[in-house]
């Protein structure tokens, strides 16, 4: 006898519940259908704006010669000058030490035009203290150098690599 009371208090404070939350979910649509009405229609689409918002930040930085387009980068008319004197070995990059101002790295790519007094060559064949003035773009974050124009330090041994 106790079992079947026990089942039957279960199952009614059950039922119980499930009528409480049915009254519940009623007042939240009720709630809802008066927020909707004093809600401001802006006529616009959140799934409209975002990709506008991208195409005005293009549009921005394009116009102030930041290029967001990888193919764009190597336009010379748009690049900014850095000068100073190359610290270490050029490599992928190179790092240009400058006179009261932090090292400037820069990146270099096969696009990258690279000239060692007045002649073509790699950017490896740079050596260690020549002068250096270089154009570059921005990239994102990184700094693309776009041309770089060295000048061998005086007393430079030519090498052969």
């Amino acid at each position: 006898m106790k079992k079947l009371l026990t089942a039957l208090v279960l199952t009614l404070s059950t039922a119980a519940l499930a009528q409480t939350d049915t009254t519940h979910n009623t007042q939240a649509q009720e709630q809802n259908q008066k927020n909707d009405t004093t809600r401001v229609k802006t006529g616009l689409d959140a799934t409209e704006v975002g990709p506008a918002i991208e195409d005005k930040a293009k549009e921005a930085a394009a116009a102030v010669g930041l290029d967001t387009n990888k193919d764009g980068t190597f336009k010379t008319d748009k690049a900014f000058s850095v000068t100073g004197t190359l610290k270490g070995e050029a490599k992928e990059g190179i790092t240009l030490a400058r006179q009261g101002l932090p090292d400037a790295d820069l990146d270099v790519r096969d696009q990258t035009k690279v000239m060692l007094d007045g002649k073509k060559v790699a950017v490896k064949d740079i050596p260690e203290g020549a002068q250096v003035r270089a154009k570059f773009q921005l990239e994102g974050e990184e700094t693309v150098a776009v041309e770089i124009n060295a000048t061998s330090p005086k007393g430079a041994k030519k090498s052969n690599k």
